[in-house]
């Protein structure tokens, strides 16, 4: 009887031992689930915080196709300056007119040579 109680008392500390582990064992997965969950939840986060960057410059590229202001330059060329009528004297009338109809098609090269008329209509009034 006494062998039986020893023998008892033997299993009973072991099944004692195993349910230790197995709460030890329980309450490492527990944890390593809540950090889990946290990273998930950072993750998702960092998704969300990237989603909205790229849906601001879809927004911003749809905006500019339609012609709307963004907010980075359209273009890195610069604009023109004015054209003077002391550097339309100096460089020569029919150069800068020539420059303007090959280089700006679009430009009304009309307004220039009604202001200042080429060279060769004033040489045939002088003469």
């Amino acid at each position: 009887m006494e062998a039986d109680l020893r023998e008892s008392d033997s299993n009973l500390l072991n099944m004692t031992k195993q349910l230790d582990n197995a709460n030890a064992a329980q309450k490492v997965a527990a944890e390593a689930l809540e950090a889990a969950n946290v990273e998930k939840r950072r993750l998702q986060e960092e998704a969300k915080s990237r989603d909205e960057e790229v849906s601001s410059l879809r927004q911003e590229l749809a905006n500019a196709a339609k012609g709307k202001k963004t907010s980075w330059p359209t273009s890195t060329t610069p604009r023109p300056t004015p054209i003077s009528s002391d550097y339309f004297a100096r460089v020569g009338q029919q150069e800068v007119l020539t420059a303007l109809r090959t280089d700006h098609p679009d430009f009304d090269v009309k307004i220039l040579e009604t202001r200042f008329p080429p060279p060769d209509a004033e040489g045939e009034e002088d003469s």
